[in-house]
């Protein structure tokens, strides 16, 4: 049976869960069909995998701001793939899929919700209400991710509709390193999409004091990309700190594992998440971790067990926690074992596919 898989074609979780999802099978019982869409060309690291694991792919773009043309392509890549099962990563293509599924009702659409709900813009909410309304399943990643979306729409949740599945790992890809950084350079590093509601620039600020006091040869490296970039760029010039921040770029899934394997702290600053796939890998990674304190993360990593949090956009919290961890290395392997475990026992793609096949494809 084929499953079409609706997903950003950029940076993002989206990829992550597809293709965990399609390593997990590993009784062939699903076929996969990727539909890449968004303002950003589709990785090469997406299209690479498509063409290795023998996946038909579309793509199709979307213009900046208001583009109604953008749906009605959608609805024909839909049509073109006539496909039983529709897995929407996000509401935004929900109308498409749904005029789709009008011409055959026997099509199930399953809606997976992605956006932190104190993020969500005035359309997300509304690509949410009207997902609600017309999928089969509708998919959180957390319990409390739905209890907050329960109290907020009131009567128009269909509480019969959703399922609580957290995303899933392919952990024997993402595993510790062979041995840990032991270079004269102290690595820390961070990992997203370049944006606004990630909150890098509270952590330059954070690690330009801790670099001001420390006798330790630290640098931060930034991996990813996206709109904020230069205004990142132009910070760490401003602060003068051209040779001690340095931005790797986007980096593929096997860059990605060796960069986070090198690193020494992982550090994950942002404003909100729904479940963060950057934190489930440094976990994997059995990373010591620092991250805000958010809804999505703050339910993935308990305080001072598996990870420091801080308030968000707090420079002081997040300052002294780096000091904490750079000036103790028990503490850092303490925090790194702790996080190991927790993502073993949490984080499996297998226990995320057998959930999705038992609840929203059968």
């Amino acid at each position: 049976m084929k499953i079409l898989h609706i997903l950003y074609s950029g940076l993002g979780g989206h990829g992550n869960v597809f293709f965990s999802m399609k390593a997990a099978d590993t009784q062939n019982k699903y076929t996969y069909e990727a539909l890449f869409n968004g303002i950003e060309e589709v990785k090469e690291e997406y299209l690479a995998k498509c063409t290795n694991e023998n996946i038909d792919w579309q793509f199709v773009k979307k213009k900046q701001g208001l583009d109604f043309g953008f749906f009605v392509k959608l609805y024909k890549a839909i049509k073109k793939s006539k496909p039983p099962i529709i897995f929407l990563h996000g509401g935004a293509a929900i109308i498409p899929a749904w005029v789709y599924k009008l011409t055959n009702r026997k099509v199930k659409l399953v809606v997976r919700e992605t956006q932190a709900n104190h993020l969500k813009t005035t359309i997300d909410w509304i690509y949410l209400i009207t997902s609600m309304l017309l999928t089969d399943k509708m998919v959180y990643l957390s319990e409390e991710y739905r209890q907050q979306v329960q109290k907020k729409l009131r009567l128009i949740y269909v509480k019969k509709k959703t399922v609580v599945i957290p995303n899933g790992l392919n952990l024997n890809d993402f595993v510790p390193g062979l041995e840990s950084n032991t270079s004269i350079e102290f690595k820390i590093g961070m990992q997203s999409r370049l944006v606004a509601i990630k909150d890098h620039i509270t952590l330059i600020k954070a690690f330009n004091n801790v670099q001001q006091k420390t006798t330790n040869n630290i640098k931060l490296y930034v991996a990813g990309d996206g709109n904020y970039t230069e205004v990142l760029k132009a910070l760490v010039t401003e602060l003068d700190l051209t040779d001690k921040v340095i931005f790797t770029g986007l980096l593929g899934e096997k860059d990605l594992i060796a960069f986070l394997q090198s690193l020494n702290i992982y550090i994950h600053a942002t404003l909100g998440e729904t479940m963060s796939t950057a934190i489930m890998q440094a976990m994997a990674c059995a990373k010591p971790i620092i991250a805000s304190n958010v809804d999505g993360i703050n339910n993935m990593i308990i305080d001072n067990e598996t990870g420091i949090l801080v308030n968000a956009q707090n420079v002081t919290q997040l300052e002294n926690a780096i000091e904490k961890l750079v000036g103790n290395v028990n503490e850092r392997e303490r925090l790194a074992k702790n996080a190991l475990i927790f993502a073993q026992q949490n984080f499996s793609s297998q226990l995320m596919f057998k959930r999705y096949s038992e609840y929203c494809f059968s």
